[in-house]
């Protein structure tokens, strides 16, 4: 396993496709893995595949890529949508499985959200060099999930992105997981994908039922029809775990609790991270990790004067 540091560096660009995408965060040292079939760390998974997958590249940490749940869908989520893959990936890291996705708009940036919020892992897989930041609206996202996950890719270094890379890197995102799970797609819809190939690995899939006026939910509730496990509830959720045998984790209520000690700080009224620190009784770096993953997870914002505030605060209710 070749290990090396990288520095997401301020202002530093990689040029792909006639674009620039910036590394628009602060300088901060996440770790870069090549993996070779065979090597320690080499997730046990893949290591079925006779001629595919046989080196990976990796940011982060390497032990994100066990025990995963994948939680996919459309990129023109519905709100009902972004809710529930939020919800999921909050249930994932709640039982200690990693979530893992593509970093797509819409349900994949959602789940991704949600286990970060949650203070869980989890794993983006990319049709790029795992170094190269796409979609551009996925920067800051892509940065918190390397220091709290990983980012993942078959592909070398800087390689750019390209359509059909996307859709052979959803055979790795099926390949990695233990269940995938649908929220939302239309028919046709590029989920299916994925679904496919987790058909062909023998991977079982879960879907969430919507409405029948919704075309978002065409695809789910068709592979509820066809016999995919129903997620109604997280009962139904830790059930489809059961029936396909993932060890889960004690329930972490420590990391929740932590979670809802900031937002009740945020509340009342906008506080910088130093006021949080006061307010919950932490040291300033610790704040600053928490409001990282809330900020990641869509639930809080920043406003003026380095205060931060909940992404409903000073609204009025009807």
């Amino acid at each position: 396993m070749r290990l090396m540091s990288l520095i997401f560096a301020k202002h530093s660009f990689i040029e792909t496709i006639g674009k620039s995408y910036m590394y628009k965060e602060i300088p901060q040292v996440v770790l870069q893995s090549e993996i070779v079939k065979g090597e320690a760390g080499y997730p046990h998974k893949l290591m079925g595949f006779d001629r595919e997958f046989e080196k990976i590249y990796i940011q982060g940490d390497v032990g994100a890529l066990e025990k995963c749940v994948a939680v996919i869908g459309s990129r023109k989520a519905t709100p009902y949508g972004i809710k529930i893959a939020r919800l999921i990936g909050e249930w994932c890291s709640e039982y200690g499985l990693s979530v893992v996705s593509g970093c797509a708009r819409g349900c994949d940036q959602a789940s991704h959200e949600g286990a970060l919020a949650a203070g869980g892992k989890t794993v983006a897989v990319l049709g790029c060099g795992a170094d190269v930041i796409y979609p551009s609206n996925a920067q800051r996202l892509l940065r918190a999930i390397a220091q709290q996950g990983a980012i993942v890719s078959e592909y070398d270094w800087q390689t750019p992105p390209a359509k059909y890379r996307f859709v052979q890197r959803n055979r790795l995102i099926a390949a990695l997981s233990e269940l995938v799970i649908v929220v939302e797609a239309s028919i046709p819809s590029g989920t299916f994908s994925t679904v496919n190939h987790a058909n062909d690995l023998g991977v079982s899939v879960a879907a969430v039922p919507g409405s029948i006026f919704s075309s978002m939910s065409l695809a789910p509730n068709r592979l509820i029809s066809d016999g995919a496990y129903c997620i109604t509830s997280k009962k139904d959720f830790l059930t489809a775990c059961a029936l396909e045998n993932i060890d889960l984790d004690e329930p972490n209520n420590i990391l929740v609790e932590e979670q809802n000690n900031l937002l009740r700080a945020l509340r009342a009224m906008p506080l910088t991270p130093e006021e949080v620190a006061r307010y919950c009784k932490i040291n300033i770096q610790e704040a600053v990790i928490r409001i990282n993953k809330l900020e990641a997870a869509g639930k809080i914002v920043r406003h003026s004067g380095g205060k931060f505030a909940l992404l409903d605060y000073g609204k009025v209710e009807e």
